[in-house]
């Protein structure tokens, strides 16, 4: 939902201020690498929340409302990671084998 928005913006966003243009091995290195970026701060995300959500459960208990809400948003954000980790797989075939990613 929200996360989805986030991860699509997010590669839309670097895209237009990055302005480079390139072959197209290269532009398929640099979208992997942001993938994997992306990827790799989505997961930091769900960490942290799924974090939130244990320590809030000690106070409030384990079947609050709000527990379980932080624990579907570190779902989602796992969710959005690996969407995003698979994408940089499938751009990164693009991109032939020595040219650095």
């Amino acid at each position: 939902m929200a996360v989805g928005f986030l991860v699509s913006a997010g590669c839309a966003g670097q895209h237009l201020v990055d302005g480079q243009s390139g072959s197209p091995q290269q532009e398929a290195a640099r979208q992997s690498k942001d993938y994997h970026v992306q990827a790799n701060s989505l997961r930091e995300m769900a960490d942290r929340r799924q974090l939130e959500a244990e320590l809030l459960a000690r106070e409030v208990g384990e079947n609050d409302p709000s527990v379980e809400k932080k624990r579907r948003l570190a779902n989602e954000l796992r969710a959005a990671a690996e969407d995003a980790e698979s994408k940089a797989h499938d751009v990164g075939r693009q991109v032939p084998h020595g040219m650095v990613q």
